[in-house]
C-alpha cells in the first residue's frame, strides 16, 4: 500500500514556509511532518502539494499509477490509534471527523479537488488532532517533541552524558551518536531534551527542555535556551532563546533575544538582532496573514514569523508580530516594520531574481550544499508572482 501526503488543500494557512516547499518538508520537533508519518507507515510516503512544488519531491510515480492509493491529510498528527483506522480503510472510503473534516482517503481519483468530492462512504473518527496553522507549530511543539522523543529512545539508546555536565532528570535527555555536549546545564524536569547526531553544544551552555538540536546543530557558549524550542539540522543558536522553532540550515549566532517565533530554513539573524514578543502596552498583538490579508490578533505574546532564504542585518530591531516573507535581505535603521514582503531588499527595494539566487548560494556554499535547480525554479515562480 503506498501513502501520499497531501497539503494541496491545507497548505495555505502555513505562509510563508509552504510558499518555498510542502508542508511535508517543515519541523517542528526531532522529525518533519513527512518523517514523522514514515515512521506509523513505516513505508516511504509521497507528497502531493502545489503543482509549483512537485518536482521538489523525487518520488512522483504514484501521479500515474492506476492502483487505489491512500491520501493523508498532512496536518494530522499521527498515532496508533489513527494508522490503525487508516490501514483499515477499503477503496473509495473517507475518513473524516464527525465535524466534516477529511483525514484520509483510499481511491484512485488522482484530481485533488476531487479527491474529496467523489462518491466516497465517510467512516467517522474524531480521535485526532490537527495542526491547522503556522501558529499552531509553537504552540503543539511540547506534545510533538515528547512523542519524538519516546519514539527515539525506544529504537535505540542514548549516548552516556559527559560528567563535566549539570544535569536534572537524564532519563529524559537523549544523546545522539557523535554528538559533544561539555560544560553544560541540561534541565529536562519540565520537558524532554534531544541532542542531534555530530551535533554541538558548547561550553557554559544553559538549557531547559522540551528542547530539540538537529544533526550537526551547533549551540554556542553561554547561549541560554527556554523551553518549547527546535533548533533544526545545521542550525546554528546563540543568545537567549525561547518557545522558537528554527526549521533548519538557519543562523541565530549571536546575543540578542528571539522568542515565540518560528524561522524557516536558511535564513540568518545578524549579530545583536533581538525581536519584541510583548507589547509595552501587554496588549493583543496582531500578525499579518498572508492567505487573507489581513492582520490577525494573535494573544500578548508573538515574535515573528520569517520565510526561507530571508536575513537581517546586525543589530536588527523586530517588533512583535511580525511577517517576514521568503528571499527578503533586511537593513534599515530603528524598529522594523511589521510586513516585510517578499523579495524585500532593505526596505521597500526589490531584490533582484539574480542576485537574491547569487546569494542564497553562497550561504549554501558555507554549509557545504548547493542550490539546486527544482530549488531555483520554485523561487523564479515566486519571484514572478511578487513582479505579477
Amino acid at each position: 500500500m503506498q501513502y501520499i501526503l497531501v497539503d494541496a488543500l491545507e497548505r495555505q494557512h502555513f505562509y510563508p514556509f509552504t510558499l518555498t516547499q510542502s508542508l511535508a518538508s517543515c519541523r517542528v520537533g526531532i522529525f518533519t511532518f513527512q518523517q514523522r508519518w514514515e515512521q506509523y507507515t513505516e513505508k516511504n510516503c509521497g507528497v502531493y502539494t502545489a503543482d509549483y512544488l512537485q518536482n521538489l519531491y523525487e518520488d512522483n510515480d504514484w501521479i500515474n499509477s492506476k492502483d487505489a492509493l491512500t491520501f493523508i491529510n498532512i496536518t494530522c498528527i499521527p498515532s496508533t490509534h489513527l494508522m490503525a483506522a487508516i490501514q483499515s480503510l477499503q477503496e473509495d472510503e473517507q475518513l473524516r471527523t464527525s465535524q466534516g473534516k477529511w483525514i484520509a482517503i483510499k481511491t484512485k481519483q488522482r484530481d485533488i479537488q476531487k479527491l474529496l468530492t467523489g462518491n466516497n462512504k465517510p467512516i467517522i473518527f474524531d480521535a485526532v488532532d490537527f495542526i491547522s496553522n503556522s501558529l499552531e507549530l509553537l504552540s503543539s511543539q511540547k506534545v510533538l517533541i515528547e512523542r519524538d522523543f519516546k519514539w527515539v529512545s525506544s529504537q535505540r539508546k542514548s549516548q552516556p552524558i559527559d560528567p563535566s555536565n549539570n544535569c536534572i532528570n537524564e532519563n529524559q535527555i537523549f544523546i545522539e551518536k557523535g554528538a559533544t555536549v561539555l560544560c553544560s546545564n541540561l534541565n529536562a524536569s519540565e520537558g524532554y531534551i534531544y541532542i542531534g547526531n555530530e551535533s554541538i553544544i558548547m561550553e557554559g551552555v544553559s538549557i531547559r527542555g522540551s528542547f530539540v538540536l538537529g544533526e550537526k546543530g551547533v549551540v554556542k557558549m553561554n547561549t541560554s535556551i527556554y523551553g518549547n524550542t527546535t533548533i533544526g539540522p545545521y542550525c546554528i543558536a546563540g543568545g537567549e532563546i525561547k518557545n522558537s522553532i528554527l526549521m533548519g540550515y538557519s543562523n541565530k549566532g549571536h546575543e540578542g533575544y528571539l522568542g515565540d517565533s518560528i524561522i524557516g530554513h536558511w535564513c540568518n539573524l545578524g549579530a545583536g538582532t533581538s525581536n519584541s514578543n510583548i507589547k509595552n502596552t501587554a496588549g493583543l498583538i496582531q500578525i499579518w496573514n498572508e492567505n487573507t490579508q489581513n492582520w490577525e490578533q494573535v494573544g500578548q505574546k508573538m515574535g515573528m514569523i520569517m520565510g526561507d532564504y530571508s536575513r537581517f542585518a546586525i543589530q536588527s530591531s523586530i517588533n512583535s508580530g511580525t511577517y517576514v516573507g521568503v528571499s527578503a535581505h533586511i537593513f534599515a535603521s530603528g524598529l522594523l516594520p511589521k510586513y516585510i514582503p517578499n523579495f524585500t531588499w532593505g526596505l521597500g527595494t526589490d531584490y533582484a531574481i539574480d542576485k537574491a539566487i547569487k546569494h542564497i548560494e553562497n550561504w549554501k556554499k558555507l554549509k557545504g550544499f548547493t542550490f539546486n535547480e527544482a530549488e531555483i525554479q520554485v523561487l523564479k515562480h515566486l519571484y514572478s508572482l511578487n513582479r505579477s
